[in-house]
């Protein structure tokens, strides 16, 4: 590994003045399974730097995958000419870090113990069980694992010294189901690094039953419905609109909650949190991007607008203590503000508590092309959804073909009911149930 106090030293003689290290290791591992045989098999072991540093009062960026100490005149000639080509200065700073970072739980040492036998084992368990269940099972399309540690450390000039190890774990797998023609498929993830919570019968049940459930689909009659998401449709979509939060966006008018914090953008029921130390989080983190140290926070509390989510620059523009939401994608990138793991706060409802209010309006369960058809700037959106009608509140035929419609924007304003039943799903972002007072529907 690169000596960085050679390269602390090399840049300060070049002219470097404030200097950082962004230093991230991966080692991952991977495989599927299809037809009770290993059809891929991927073992990789990943590290690079990213290094920035002031040269004339301006930041220059730069990185490698090659991280030795030959390395070193490349990375401070690189970041220097970075600098020269910057035509104004973009207010950047480094942090000097401080003495409240939370000490977090991310590494799970017992899953070391598990074995690559192990995890295909488990795949081959889960198709089995998945083509026992139910004859209509045609094929487990995908029946993967995937696991890996992450390793992230940042040094700097101004004194800051982090670092952090977390590892993760998920399948997932999809099964295709026919009858009498008809195709549907569904899929389900188990995440979590306790391998205790890998069971391949009741998987592979919630699976099957799952895709089961949707065959005999027809479609609704266009109008306009009230809606219930699914948790982890409510929580896509949450994720979708998630820039809108950025102090970022909000300074290049790419969000339309500009000027609005303290005040009102959604119904008195929606509280949405920002939770960096949140257990078996995704994004959970005692740091951010920059070094600063996290926490949680209410970006919106019972409706209203709190605080967008800053990283040390806009921060500083706003006039405001930075949040801790500074991010990088990886060791290839600049510095982004996105949430850790943000959700809707859930209420006491039960689902089915929720159904019984609805009376009758359609469960969605699935929607496509959020990328495509949800507009990130003004909200609008048009989805492709398959789901349920909710009849006498109760869930009852599938249906399917359908596009519901309406914006963002309007939505948070009109949900009348949030459900107890928060879920991630493979994401950081998160939703319980939501019940929509009503959606433009068009079907048949």
């Amino acid at each position: 590994m690169i000596n960085l106090d050679l390269l602390f030293e090399a840049g300060s003689k070049a002219g470097l003045t404030d200097m950082e290290v962004y230093v991230v290791k991966n080692d991952n591992f991977s495989c599927k399974v299809f037809e009770q045989n290993v059809d891929s098999y991927s073992v990789s072991k990943t590290q690079g730097l990213s290094f920035r540093g002031v040269y004339e009062g301006k930041m220059g960026y730069t990185y490698t995958e090659k991280c030795d100490d030959s390395s070193i005149p490349f990375i401070v000639s690189s970041v220097i000419d970075n600098a020269l080509l910057i035509e104004k200065d973009e207010n950047e700073e480094l942090y000097a870090g401080n003495d409240n970072y939370v000490s977090l739980n991310l590494y799970n040492e017992s899953f070391n113990e598990v074995s690559a036998l192990d995890k295909i084992n488990f795949l081959k368990e889960v198709e089995k069980e998945c083509f026992a269940l139910d004859s209509r099972v045609k094929s487990v399309d995908y029946c993967a694992f995937s696991n890996g540690t992450t390793e992230v450390a940042l040094k700097n000039t101004k004194g800051l010294d982090v670092s952090e190890r977390q590892n993760f774990a998920y399948t997932y797998v999809s099964v295709l189901v026919s009858e009498n023609g008809e195709n549907k498929n569904d899929g389900d993830f188990i995440i979590s690094t306790d391998f205790n919570d890998y069971e391949p019968k009741s998987l592979a049940k919630k699976i099957v039953s799952a895709a089961l459930s949707q065959l005999g689909a027809t479609k609704v009659k266009s109008g306009t419905y009230p809606i219930v998401l699914k948790n982890l449709v409510a929580g896509s979509i949450l994720e979708a609109m998630s820039g809108i939060f950025s102090a970022e966006a909000v300074l290049k008018d790419l969000s339309r909650l500009k000027d609005k914090v303290g005040t009102s953008i959604a119904n008195p029921l929606i509280t949405i949190i920002d939770d960096p130390h949140l257990e078996n989080g995704i994004g959970s983190s005692s740091f951010d991007g920059e070094g600063v140290a996290t926490f949680a926070k209410e970006v919106i509390t019972k409706g209203i607008l709190n605080t967008y989510l800053h990283s040390l620059t806009t921060a500083k523009t706003f006039n405001v203590q930075p949040t801790g939401n500074a991010s990088r994608a990886s060791f290839k990138s600049s510095v982004n503000i996105s949430p850790s793991n943000m959700y809707i706060k859930p209420q006491q409802t039960s689902f089915d508590e929720i159904l019984q209010q609805v009376s009758n309006g359609i469960y969605v369960t699935d929607v496509q092309g959020l990328h495509a058809g949800l507009n990130a700037i003004s909200g609008d959106f048009s989805l492709s959804a398959s789901g349920f009608l909710i009849e006498d509140g109760k869930v009852t035929k599938p249906v399917h073909e359908m596009t519901i419609a309406g914006n963002f924007f309007d939505v948070l304003n009109h949900i009348v009911g949030v459900g107890n039943d928060l879920d991630f799903g493979p994401s950081n972002v998160g939703s319980p149930t939501l019940w929509i007072e009503s959606l433009a529907v068009a079907g048949e």
